[in-house]
């Protein structure tokens, strides 16, 4: 054997060796810091998610000025980003976080650190659909020709009461003045108890029971005030009142007393079947659910409203309720006193709270869906 050629052989070895050692080296830094950078990613992503839903909550909550420090602060001090930045959208806020990594390997090839970025946008939004709700609908303001506008004018809070329901049929009804403070028209109650233009007491068209499945019957409106309609009720769809003067309705609304309940919130209303007595306030994605009952008002649903229920005046003691009793006080003379304590009622205060599924864009009612957008 010629020893040269064996020389040869044993250095074209040795060659080879040293490149595969660079080479796995090469891998296991790869490897060891791809897998470090990887969790630094999930890392990063998880404090600019938690970032963009704390600004996001800001913003449900009206805090506007707050939504970019809170966003800040869910992503550095609460969940380990070395730096972060929030801008804020119309409805939504972006945050971007970073998170320096030191290598393990790669610094042998001259890469001492891995930085790596995360983005993530949240929004706040209006809920498209919600289940478990109390079957009364609720306008956010006086309608004036059967349509309200996209602001609604609820006061929120425990010191503004708002009588919801009442046992009156809507052709005897009272109805409140409009605008509010107005005299106007001739009759009509004074709403407005603490005269700040806007409406604390409701009663007239603004209100309903609903008849959810185009065939409801008392047993089934006492069933969904008590557990909640089961079903899912979506935004832009027409749904029927119900008289739901039954004294066994408003006793199950007793039952509720002291608890949040979620409203579907109509923006129109139409006296007859929307699509032939009230076509131009009917939109292409309407649906319309046909009532089986005798009421012929149909009322537009665009989005809910949280409403915490403080007292319910209805048979057999016909609780001395403080919003009932503002009204009477504020209208004197316009109904006998015996005759106004044998109206059934249902009164409390609006409240903000989180509700529902999707993201919309129809009028604020005080209820919000929180969604991360990416």
């Amino acid at each position: 054997m010629n020893p040269d050629s064996n020389r040869m052989e044993k250095g074209q070895n040795l060659i080879i060796f040293a490149v595969v050692m660079v080479v796995l080296v090469a891998l296991t830094a790869l490897v060891i810091d791809g897998g470090f950078a990887y969790t630094k990613r999930r890392e990063a992503q998880n404090a600019a998610d938690a970032g963009a839903l704390a600004g996001a909550n800001a913003l449900c909550a009206g805090n506007t000025d707050q939504a970019v420090p809170q966003a800040l602060d869910y992503s550095i001090n609460r969940n380990g980003a070395t730096s972060a930045t929030a801008s804020l959208g119309t409805k939504s806020i972006t945050v971007t976080t970073t998170i320096p990594q030191q290598t393990f390997l790669a610094g042998i090839f001259g890469s001492d650190e891995v930085t790596t970025h995360a983005t993530a946008s949240a929004g706040c939004y209006v809920p498209c659909e919600g289940v478990g709700v109390l079957p009364v609908a609720w306008a956010c303001q006086p309608p004036a020709g059967g349509v309200i506008t996209d602001k609604c004018a609820i006061e929120y809070g425990p010191d503004d009461l708002y009588v919801i329901m009442d046992s009156k049929k809507s052709g005897e009804d009272f109805f409140c003045q409009e605008p509010p403070n107005s005299g106007l028209p001739a009759g009509t109650l004074d709403c407005d108890i603490d005269n700040d233009g806007v409406n604390e007491l409701e009663t007239g068209g603004n209100r309903s029971w609903l008849d959810l499945t185009g065939k409801a019957g008392a047993g089934d409106l006492k069933d969904w005030v008590l557990n909640g309609y089961p079903g899912t009720l979506r935004e832009h769809t027409w749904f029927g009142g119900q008289a739901g003067v039954a004294d066994t309705i408003f006793q199950a609304v007793n039952s509720r007393v002291g608890t949040v309940v979620f409203l579907p919130v109509f923006d129109s209303y139409c006296k007859g079947k929307p699509n032939s007595a009230c076509p131009s306030y009917v939109h292409p994605q309407d649906k319309i659910v046909v009532s089986g009952g005798t009421s012929q008002t149909y009322f537009h649903v665009i989005t809910f409203s949280a409403f915490h229920i403080t007292c319910v005046s209805a048979p057999p003691g016909h609780d001395k309720c403080p919003g009932k009793d503002a009204v009477w006080a504020a209208n004197p003379g316009t109904l006998k006193k015996s005759d106004y304590n044998k109206i059934k009622t249902i009164e409390g205060y609006f409240v903000t709270d989180y509700f529902g599924s999707g993201k919309c864009d129809g009028p604020s009612a005080g209820v919000y869906t929180i969604y991360l957008n990416h």
